[in-house]
């Protein structure tokens, strides 16, 4: 006997529009819509709780990973660490194995990784996502989907983010089989991991784009079959740019000979610089290092407001450089080399834009990335 509605939200990282567009035969004959969606400024630590929330950054508090909080930083143990050479760490094995034993050892719950922050900085910073967000209570404020599905008492899959693309979407279609659930969370990375390693137009992003053609033409048959009505939504929550040149950034802040934590903090993202200030000569001089820098612009608060990203206690910085898209930072406390893709660039550009596919009309009214949570809550009738 068939199970009533099953509703799918299937999440595959850096799925942009543009990369869509390269990939027309992707569910070619179920797919009755598609559109592009705006993003948000930042990367996946700030674009997927807005997805799940509804909310703006701003609003629930998650932008970028680290911040400056050298008074509450969970990181004060790793001091020691810090007078080791930096070679030992830089190589990824290491940095990888490193990650989790320091998530374990701060009993994070969230998606948690060193990237390429330099241990005798590591202790200045707070880490933002120390929950798992896909859980009830796992946003710093607001209210997530899964908060939703926990209280109304709904039957749900969330993804394990310590599974492979494959043992997450095998975990799935055991739970549609077994009628275990009425909804769906599942979001995949292989898309987004091979992007970074050899850009957006690679010739291998067609074979995975088959595997996941595959894999989810598998994975409706399976609900079909045992569900009376089926609803599912392929979606993203950014795009992918090509890197076509890099800069370090931290040399040119490195020579106005200011003093690390004395006169300013900083954290270098791939393709943002957040900085924060002890005293106003400080602020003077790097502003005027970046205001008419030919590599990147600093946002001003209007445009950190249009974007949800503003914050009045400036945690995330108080200052923010953006560079120019398709230039990385190299070397960053992300990465000591760039990338050959990547994304958190500016959101209007081409490359920047998010995409969503449907077996289902999408509503007009759905033109940004927060607005997928309003089409969750309208296929649980909770809208």
């Amino acid at each position: 006997m068939k199970k009533k509605k099953l509703s799918l939200f299937l999440f595959i990282d850096a799925f942009g529009w543009e990369v869509k567009q390269r990939h027309p035969d992707f569910l070619k004959g179920l797919i009755v819509d598609s559109k592009p969606l705006e993003t948000i400024l930042g990367y996946s630590s700030a674009c997927d709780p807005s997805i799940i929330s509804g909310l703006t950054p701003s609003e629930h508090k998650l932008w970028s990973s680290y911040f400056y909080d050298p008074q509450n930083s969970p990181f004060k143990w790793t001091k020691p660490l810090g007078l080791l050479p930096n070679f030992i760490f830089n190589r990824g094995r290491v940095r990888g194995r490193m990650s989790r034993w320091v998530k374990k050892q701060c009993k994070f719950s969230g998606y948690f990784q060193l990237y390429a922050v330099p241990f005798k900085e590591l202790l200045l910073f707070n880490y933002a996502e120390q929950k798992r967000i896909w859980e009830p209570g796992g946003l710093p404020r607001g209210e997530s989907i899964f908060d939703r599905l926990s209280r109304e008492g709904i039957s749900y899959y969330a993804h394990n983010s310590d599974f492979s693309d494959e043992q997450r979407l095998e975990s799935l279609r055991a739970h549609i089989e077994q009628q275990r659930i009425d909804f769906a969370y599942c979001s995949l990375g292989k898309l987004d991991g091979l992007m970074h390693a050899k850009g957006n137009d690679h010739p291998d992003i067609g074979n995975l784009m088959q595997w996941y053609d595959d894999q989810f033409r598998q994975l409706i048959a399976a609900a079909e079959q045992h569900y009376e009505e089926v609803s599912w939504y392929i979606f993203t929550d950014h795009g992918m740019h090509n890197v076509t040149d890099s800069y370090d950034l931290m040399s040119d802040i490195q020579s106005l000979e200011l003093k690390w934590n004395s006169d300013y903090c900083a954290f270098y993202d791939s393709t943002m610089a957040r900085f924060w200030f002890k005293n106003e000569n400080a602020r003077s001089k790097i502003f005027q290092c970046l205001e008419n820098h030919p590599l990147g612009r600093i946002l001003t608060e209007d445009e950190l407001k249009q974007q949800g990203i503003f914050f009045e206690d400036g945690q995330y910085g108080e200052l923010i450089f953006l560079m120019n898209s398709g230039t990385q930072i190299a070397p960053s406390f992300m990465g000591v080399k760039p990338c050959a893709g990547m994304h958190g660039f500016d959101p209007d550009d081409p490359d920047s834009k998010a995409s969503i596919s449907s077996n289902k009309p999408i509503p007009k009214t759905i033109t940004k990335i927060q607005h997928i949570h309003s089409l969750m809550l309208q296929e649980l009738d909770l809208s």
